[in-house]
């Protein structure tokens, strides 16, 4: 390395990220060992997607994700997209956060079915209910008594029945595998 800062140096290094069918390889161009995972092998995926304004004039977005496998090895990427420039990793985002769910889905389904209990960070989808919160702040929500549960601004909230405003809310970032959960929220509303 010839002058500038070693974090310059890292700043210029060109991320590579290459998704396949059954899973994807992540790291920088010239990474003798990249972070590489199976769809099957993800323990965890969490995002968080802000939108920054200042002004109240919007500037782009900012993209966090985090793969985590089942060995207990994890990944974090993050990138920021302008109102000019689309960061690659929003459209990781995109392409991965499917095919995960996809691969997970078969063995939460049939765990579900046999009466376990699934934890998705602050949510835990138990037979018959929704709880959340730990304590003194622990709630159980029934199924039939849940109405929606939404992605809005960032947060997933949940409504019930018959009552105005929010029963919980969590932040995106706060729900590992997002897209599995409003899965199975929704076949346990079906009765699934």
């Amino acid at each position: 390395m010839s002058g500038g800062s070693r974090l310059q140096a890292w700043r210029n290094r060109a991320l590579v990220i290459v998704v396949y069918e059954q899973g994807g390889v992540v790291g920088l161009a010239d990474d003798p060992a990249p972070f590489h995972f199976r769809y099957d092998e993800v323990s965890g995926f969490t995002q968080d997607v802000v939108k920054r304004y200042v002004n109240q004039s919007y500037r782009g977005i900012s993209t966090t994700c985090v793969v985590a496998l089942n060995d207990g090895r994890s990944h974090r990427l993050q990138g920021q997209s302008t109102r000019t420039e689309r960061n690659v990793v929003e459209d990781f985002r995109q392409l991965v956060d499917p095919r995960i769910a996809a691969a997970q889905l078969p063995g939460m389904l049939a765990a579900m079915r046999r009466g376990q209990v699934l934890a998705f960070g602050p949510y835990v989808l138990e037979p018959g209910v929704l709880t959340t919160g730990t304590g003194r702040k622990h709630k159980r929500l029934p199924w039939s008594q849940v109405e929606q549960v939404t992605v809005e601004r960032g947060f997933v909230k949940v409504t019930e029945r018959g009552r105005r405003g929010t029963w919980a809310t969590a932040g995106i970032s706060a729900v590992p595998n997002l897209t599995a959960f409003l899965h199975l929220v929704r076949e346990a509303q079906a009765g699934g």
